[in-house]
């Protein structure tokens, strides 16, 4: 079976000379390091809606929830040419099975709530997303969309082909025969995955895997795909791990215990790197065979998921810098 994973990219950031300027905005993080992970296909819509190469500058004008295309110089509204080129291309993603799509950011076309709208005199009133993302998510909600500048750090990339596994496995999963076993079998495999990113959501989803009626199941992939694309922090880490640890804590000795919450609570002070307990809890998962933990995606990821940045130290600090609070057990 092909387990290949396709992406859509902006041509510009894979080294393509197709911008107005008729230069590139290649991006070494597209290029050389995803494209290991996954098989990108290169989009550009300007150029390939016969706008020409170069062309004249454009900007997006007028209401924010529905901004004309028009050029800089003349103010010639471009519109519906580039909407008409946008609904052809859905349709030819169609059949690519895209799984997520990286933007060019601040780009009329292109962009992901990063393009500057402009008012008739050219004042910005509004930041809003490219004709092209408009159109494309419109049509693809359930695929992962974000632009270069979220993979501007190796957490944002990890964060982002972490995302793109998780929704490459609920396709696959939908497209087979969900059966309530079936979605409370997938729930049980993401479920610390998904509490890293938001333990609410993975409560909610585990009652609507429970039910798995045609609804619950819509739902579910929904909340997935909300929950996935928060961030995960140091704090809801820790707290995965402490939950995990409860499933070895009757198989290790005392002096093992002692040893997993001083790494732990280390961890969360932020002088051992999150890694160390993970890597303890995976070495005793192995070493005693618990087949529930065996089969967690937190504990035993996809390996492209750490492809482009092998699993090791980071500095143990929550997104905003903090530490989380103090724990028990």
């Amino acid at each position: 079976m092909d387990d290949s994973i396709t992406l859509g990219v902006s041509a510009c950031l894979m080294g393509e000379p197709v911008r107005y300027d008729g230069r590139d905005k290649g991006d070494p993080r597209v290029m050389h390091r995803l494209s290991g992970v996954f098989r990108l296909i290169p989009f550009c819509p300007e150029a390939q809606a016969g706008l020409g190469i170069p062309r004249p500058p454009m900007r997006l004008v007028g209401d924010p929830r529905s901004p004309r295309l028009v050029t800089v110089a003349t103010g010639q509204d471009l519109t519906e040419s580039l909407i008409t080129h946008c609904t052809s291309e859905c349709i030819r993603c169609t059949s690519m099975q895209l799984r997520g799509f990286i933007f060019k950011s601040r780009s009329p076309s292109c962009a992901v709530e990063s393009a500057p709208i402009h008012d008739r005199e050219g004042a910005v009133t509004a930041m809003g997303s490219g004709l092209w993302t408009r159109a494309f998510q419109q049509a693809f909600p359930m695929t992962v969309v974000v632009e270069e500048a979220d993979l501007a750090d190796e957490q944002g990339q990890r964060r982002f082909v972490e995302r793109v596994l998780v929704a490459d496995r609920w396709q696959k999963w939908v497209d087979g025969t969900v059966t309530a076993h079936h979605l409370t079998e997938f729930h049980a495999r993401h479920k610390f995955q998904i509490m890293a990113h938001d333990r609410e959501a993975m409560k909610s989803m585990g009652r609507l895997a429970a039910a798995s009626g045609a609804a619950e199941t819509l739902s579910y992939g929904r909340e997935l795909f909300a929950a996935m694309a928060r961030p995960d922090t140091l704090e809801r880490h820790v707290d995965c791990m402490m939950h995990l640890f409860g499933f070895l804590k009757k198989r290790v000795s005392s002096e093992q215990k002692q040893e997993f919450l001083h790494l732990l609570e280390a961890c969360r002070l932020g002088r051992r790197s999150r890694w160390e307990p993970w890597s303890w809890l995976r070495s005793r998962a192995q070493q005693h065979r618990i087949r529930y933990l065996l089969n967690q995606w937190y504990l035993f990821p996809d390996p492209r998921e750490t492809q482009c940045h092998p699993v090791g130290p980071n500095n143990g600090t929550d997104s905003d810098g903090r530490h989380p609070k103090s724990f028990t057990w």
